[in-house]
């Protein structure tokens, strides 16, 4: 039955349900369910006459009255895409025995001829108002704990989520079968399935189904045939079970129907459930459930439970009566809740380290201890001063509880030393030691250190001395021969640890006689250096002027005087003073110096017009360079050759003038004056043009193109590129007087004008405001559909293409700047408390979205109107109307069908009228069908087949054999998923390589023949390489030239017989015979020979490699 899908139609609102299956809420009054047997018995027996009070009728079923002359009713019309159920009212109590006759006619079309599905039975725990999937599913499939049975019309080879496939035995045949749907799936039992006539004649045959509440084995009687099902696994501990009885065709048809029901059952009696949850949907306490008959009262109650608050109840009504579906009441608690805070304070600081906050439910354990926080205060430099919070945890109580834990920062105190020194060194003047350093005993200052190991704070005490605060005087050593600077180092007082070590020094001098030696530079007149010796009395000088002299004529000065002894002296008591003088030695040089002149004769446009004119003058002067300082003096310039350029008159060039007929002449040169450089322009007789682009949208000239060019010449300027450059940026071209072609200079000047604008796009906005009118009943739920207006409003926005500045016109309103007033429909047995919403004017863009609501005290008629998605079975949308009897329902399919198109369906029926209907006192129902459109296209894949022929060395012998089998697909494309369907792979040749020949090479046999045909390739198979090796006919060995009786044809995928190399002998190549020829076996046997004869030396030369 997977041919197609169907969905049902139902008298109130359909909902598909996550598993396939459907259920039926929001009944019309009409159909829910009555009173049908006695308060005091629930044994019930439905006859044909009162088939209508005990079932009700869904889907296309719903479309077809119940024929009280013939007591039939229709579960589908001859049609494609239908599906029809009747559903039990009330629930059958399956611990009770029942029996259910009548006829069924399932068409007369077998599916051969176009005829499907049949006819399935339905029980399952859930409400009376499910049913389950179409087709396929039987009506059974798609929901959860179900089971049933099922004449079957239609064999469905493939399964769908709701269904398994049906047993191959019975492949276009029909048959009668139970079901196992406890998962949701519907699955064929087998073992019970067996044939039945295929639908003929519309004929209605006798069905019988009588169940034992004892045994719980069910039997089925049709066509004279019999099935019969133990079906207590499929029961289990359900007691109340709803029933139902469904047909569909899908894309094919057939006229189903029931005929003379009678029903002997027990009334199954309602269930009320109690659950006890937390706000989060946990059990705390026992479910409890009750049973009575339907239509009798019953009462729920709430429950004290230790730790927990009653909060509110949801679900079903806490007392009321039961009903033919289970009812479940929630009762929802709220725990009761305790608190306890731990506070960690710092005593040192008196603030709050940390808070621990701790809630739960009253009695339960805190699982809280102080430890681990007290160790992180411990680790980090706290003591813990106290806790009392108990050690072992604590639990919650109705009362807040508070702890407090107190620690302190924990102080470590050291001690630090300090010293202060005094040292005295006793050296003579060379640095060298002249007695043993002095030290004083030091002086000791020590302190206490307190440390916060919490903040890592320091805190220091005073420091005290502790061998007093001052150092002595000291005497300095007497030496014989010496003098010491200080004869003593006085006392020191006042030290502190922030005292510095003392260091001091004391200096002796020998007794001394003095010598200097002055060299005098007579030229600057400045001393150069003086020599100070020193040394004792009478002790000779050792010094003598001759190197320092040599050192300064080495620089370039020359000895004046020199008054020291030549032969050096000695030191006296008196000082004694010299002087050496030395003046600065000098060489002289000659510099010269040219200034030149040059003047350049160019065209205007770039290029020489003439030779250069070049001229010189030169200038000489003395230098002087000091040798020691290299100082030069500069003596004055003077002029070689004169101190002037002559004045140069201009080469006349024809047809051009010069810029300058004469370079004057240039007269004053001196040795500082710069390089001459004169150019002299030759311009040609020029005519000028100029095109100047405008913006016509600001006025202001967008830019100016200035030419000019010998007369008669052409001005090798056009306007395209510059236009284009503006047009690229957004603007259009309004004019250009500019020729196209271009233009000549001419003696007069010459003017064009392009003329451009900004270009404009123009997009418009849209904004609405909404008017939704609400109609709803005066105890709650909706009267009738909402009505929905707008008003839409719409601007222009203009954007320069230039600039990108945007325009925006104002507001419009497209449709009216008001709400036209709305009648209230008219429903029999209510009034409005608006007969009519007044009509609402002045309606602008800003207004805020309206909302009205009109309440209704009187019952109205109602459409539904149910787009059906043919190709999944489920429902699209449904459409419900209300309004007053003979109000016209104001609604269309078009737009909503057209929303569907514009999705990838496709329309398959619609009928609803199409002028829209009315309300009438009865619901109506209208159905749209649609199915999802597709696109079909082709997808290829090919496997590839390569022979190569080599020589036994690896080389090439023949060109490679390349055979091809394509593959192919469709694939289907589902336009409303985008879901793709491939069908199988198929072979345009037949999935085959056939066989090929190998090619003949004169003195060389192929290891191979032939390459045999290869069948079953498929589109998964791997690329084929083969390879066949040409060896060598030893000396001596003939092979007969064979010739076939005919040749052999390639097959139809394969190319000619493989071109083998071309070889030295120029005769015909011999062929080797076709499978088939007279004198295949003399060459099998020749050729076998001959592979002996090749492969066993070959293969003992491989024995003997791998030994």
């Amino acid at each position: 039955m997977n041919k197609k899908s169907s969905a049902l139609l139902t008298m109130g609102t359909l909902t598909l349900l996550a598993d396939g299956g459907v259920v039926l809420t929001n009944l019309p009054d009409s159909f829910k369910i009555q009173r049908v047997y006695a308060a005091t018995s629930r044994d019930i027996t439905v006859y044909p006459k009162d088939f209508l009070t005990y079932f009700q009728r869904n889907g296309s079923a719903a479309g077809f009255d119940y024929d009280l002359a013939t007591y039939t009713q229709t579960l589908t019309p001859d049609l494609g895409n239908q599906a029809g159920n009747v559903t039990l009212k009330t629930k059958v109590d399956m611990s009770q025995n029942f029996t259910f006759t009548g006829q069924i006619n399932l068409g007369n079309k077998s599916q051969q001829n176009g005829g499907a599905d049949g006819v399935g039975f339905l029980f399952h725990p859930g409400d009376t108002s499910v049913v389950g999937a179409p087709g396929g599913a039987a009506g059974i499939g798609g929901v959860n704990g179900a089971f049933g049975f099922k004449l079957d019309t239609y064999y469905n080879g493939v399964g769908e989520t709701s269904f398994t496939p049906d047993p191959s035995a019975f492949s276009g045949k029909p048959f009668g079968a139970f079901v196992d749907g406890l998962n949701g799936q519907a699955k064929t039992i087998s073992a019970s399935a067996k044939g039945i006539p295929q639908p003929s004649n519309n004929n209605f045959v006798d069905f019988t189904m009588s169940y034992n509440g004892t045994t719980k084995v069910m039997s089925i009687t049709y066509g004279g045939q019999t099935w019969t099902q133990n079906v207590s696994s499929f029961i289990g501990t359900n007691q109340a079970m709803s029933f139902s009885i469904a047909a569909s065709t899908g894309a094919q048809m057939n006229l189903q129907q029931l005929r003379n029901v009678n029903f002997t059952y027990t009334v199954a009696q309602g269930t009320v459930i109690a659950n006890y949850v937390d706000e989060q949907g946990n059990t705390i306490a026992q479910q409890e459930t009750t049973s009575g008959d339907i239509d009798t009262p019953y009462v729920t109650s709430q429950k004290t439970i230790p730790g927990y608050t009653f909060k509110a109840s949801n679900g079903a009504a806490t007392s009321g009566n039961y009903a033919a579906n289970d009812q479940t009441v929630n009762y929802v608690y709220t725990r009761n809740q305790g608190s306890i805070d731990v506070t960690y304070i710092d005593q040192t600081t008196g603030q709050t380290l940390s808070k621990k906050d701790l809630s739960g439910g009253t009695g339960d354990s805190s699982n809280y201890t102080t430890t681990d926080t007290i160790k992180s205060y411990t680790d980090a430099g706290y003591e813990l001063v106290s806790d009392n919070y108990p050690s072992g945890g604590t639990v919650f109580t109705d009362t807040a509880q508070h702890y407090v834990v107190n620690l302190k920062q924990k102080l470590v105190v050291s001690s630090e030393q300090k010293q202060v020194n005094e040292t005295i060194q006793y050296v003579y003047e060379d640095g060298s030691k002249a007695a043993d350093d002095y030290n004083a005993p030091p002086l000791n200052f020590t302190r206490s250190v307190t440390t916060n190991q919490v903040t890592g704070e320091k805190t220091y005490g005073d420091w005290q001395a502790q061998n007093g605060d001052s150092f002595g005087e000291v005497v300095s050593p007497t030496i014989k021969g010496e003098t010491a600077d200080q004869l003593k180092i006085d006392a020191i007082s006042g030290i502190t640890a922030n005292s510095a070590d003392i260091q001091k020094k004391v200096v002796y001098k020998r007794n001394q006689g003095t010598i200097d030696v002055t060299y005098i530079d007579e030229t600057t007149g400045q001393v150069l250096t003086k020599k100070d010796l020193s040394g004792g009395t009478d002790d000779p000088s050792n010094y003598t002027t001759a190197d320092d002299i040599k050192s300064y004529t080495d620089k370039g000065y020359e000895l004046v005087s020199d008054d020291y002894p030549s032969g050096g002296t000695v030191f006296t008591d008196e000082p004694q003073h010299y002087v050496v003088k030395l003046k600065h030695g000098l060489t002289e040089s000659t510099d010269k110096k040219a200034v030149n002149q040059v003047i350049h004769y160019v065209y205007e446009g770039g290029g020489e017009a003439a030779t250069d004119h070049n001229a010189t003058v030169d200038f000489s002067r003395t230098i002087t360079t000091d040798r020691v300082t290299n100082d030069k003096t500069y003596g004055d310039w003077t002029a070689d050759n004169g101190d002037s350029f002559a004045s140069v008159t201009s080469p006349v060039i024809d047809g051009y003038t010069a810029d300058q007929l004469k370079v004057s002449e240039m007269t004053g040169i001196t040795a500082d004056t710069e390089d001459i450089s004169v150019t002299v322009t030759y311009t040609r007789n020029q005519g000028t043009i100029d095109i100047t682009y405008i913006d016509q949208t600001t006025g202001q000239t967008l830019s100016k193109k200035d030419l000019s060019g010998g007369t008669g010449d052409d001005s090798g300027y056009t306007t395209a590129d510059t236009i284009k450059s503006y047009t690229d940026k957004g603007y259009e071209l309004i004019s250009d007087d500019y020729p196209e072609d271009g233009t000549k200079f001419a003696d007069d000047p010459q003017h064009y004008i392009v003329r451009l604008k900004h270009g404009l796009t123009e997009v418009t906005e849209n904004k609405t405001v909404n008017q939704v009118i609400h109609y709803v009943y005066e105890g709650g739920g909706e009267a009738a559909t909402d009505h929905n207006a707008t008003v839409v409003f719409s601007q222009t926005i203009t954007t320069d293409k230039v600039t990108g500045e945007k325009t925006y016109s104002d507001w419009t309103a497209d449709n009216g700047d008001s709400f036209a007033s709305v009648t209230s429909p008219v429903i029999d047995g209510y009034t409005a408390d608006q007969l009519k919403v007044s009509e609402m004017t002045g309606i602008t863009v800003d207004t805020e979205d309206i909302s009205v609501t009109v309440t209704y005290t009187r019952n109205q008629g109602t459409i539904d109107v149910t787009y059906i998605d043919e190709t999944t079975g489920k429902i699209l949308t449904t459409k419900d109307l209300s309004g007053g009897t003979g109000d016209d329902s104001g609604y269309t399919t078009a737009d909503t069908i057209k929303s569907y198109t514009d999705k990838g369906y496709e329309l398959i029926s619609d009928d609803y009228p199409e002028d829209g209907t009315k309300f009438a006192d009865d619901p109506q129902h209208y159905i749209v069908r649609l199915k999802h459109g597709t696109v079909v296209e082709t997808e290829n894949k090919s496997v590839n087949e390569v022979i190569h022929y080599v020589y036994d060395n690896g080389d090439k012998a023949a060109d490679n054999y390349k055979a091809t089998i394509v593959f192919s697909r469709t694939i289907t494309t589902d336009k409303v998923t985008g879901e793709k369907t491939y069908s199988d792979w198929t072979a345009d040749n037949g999935g085959r390589f056939a066989a090929v020949l190998s090619p003949i090479i004169k003195d060389y046999i192929a290891s191979q023949l032939k390459v045999d045909e290869m069948t079953g390739i498929t589109v998964d198979t791997a690329d084929i390489e083969r390879i066949v090796v040409y060896h060598k006919v030893p000396a001596g060995i003939i092979v007969p030239p064979v010739h076939p009786d005919k040749p052999s044809q390639p097959s139809n995928n394969q190319s000619k017989i493989p071109t083998a190399k071309a070889v030295k002998d120029s005769k015909p190549t011999d062929v080797l015979p076709s499978t088939g020829d007279s004198q295949k076996s003399q060459i099998v046997l020749t050729l076998l020979g001959i592979m002996a004869v090749i492969i066993s030396p070959l293969a003992l030369l491989l024995r003997r490699r791998k030994q």
